[in-house]
């Protein structure tokens, strides 16, 4: 008896080449018939599955960029206390260094997402943007009057995350004398975040009249 193929299994293995692509190319490299070929599935098929290349690229982008599940799942406690929050934040900037660290379809996403205008990444940014401002106004009664500007830190945050992942994933060595590939260093980087968001909250505290 001949089993039948499931169409999940040749979705999976179209989505999957995107990756591969994306990781060893870029975004440049990413093509209807590159795709097709690295899947082993023919042209027709992908329009079957996903009505165009947009189309498979927007499922690809809804399978690897795991920070909208992340914030869907992230458990938030009702009225939180400055240190809930502290804790809270510190721990998403710390997921996303170690996400952005050990993914690379993930970086080549993000280097996609800051290249050129694409309505496809600038979705799924602000998807990301909307999640994190409602978080955000959580903050604000704690920060108010303060002279402090918890936006302003978190964007340096994620700017150095995205950046130090990029940095340490090409040929570029250190970084003020950090290696990303080194777990102390990396544990170190960690701990930065962890003080840089505990000052801002702490400083608040002592600035607020």
């Amino acid at each position: 008896m001949v089993r039948k193929r499931n169409p999940e299994d040749k979705s999976a293995r179209m989505i999957g080449a995107v990756g591969e692509i994306l990781s060893e190319k870029g975004y440049h490299g990413l093509g209807l018939n590159k795709i097709a070929i690295a899947a082993g599935v023919s042209k027709p098929m992908v329009y079957a599955n996903f009505d165009n290349l947009n189309g498979l690229l927007k499922a690809y982008i809804q399978h690897t960029d795991t920070w909208l599940p992340y914030f869907q799942e992230l458990e938030v406690p009702e009225n939180p206390t400055p240190d809930q929050l502290k804790t809270l934040f510190t721990r998403i900037v710390q997921d996303q260094f170690r996400f952005m660290r050990s993914s690379k379809e993930m970086q080549q996403l993000i280097i996609w997402e800051i290249s050129e205008p694409n309505p496809l990444m600038r979705t799924s940014c602000e998807t990301r943007e909307k999640h994190g401002a409602r978080l955000i106004e959580l903050t604000e009664q704690y920060f108010r009057n303060s002279g402090i500007s918890l936006k302003a830190i978190l964007a340096l945050l994620v700017g150095g995350v995205y950046y130090n992942a990029l940095h340490a994933s090409a040929p570029g060595g250190t970084l003020a004398g950090i290696d990303l590939k080194n777990e102390k260093d990396f544990e170190a980087m960690l701990k930065a975040i962890e003080q840089i968001i505990g000052w801002a909250f702490d400083m608040a505290a002592q600035s607020r009249p």
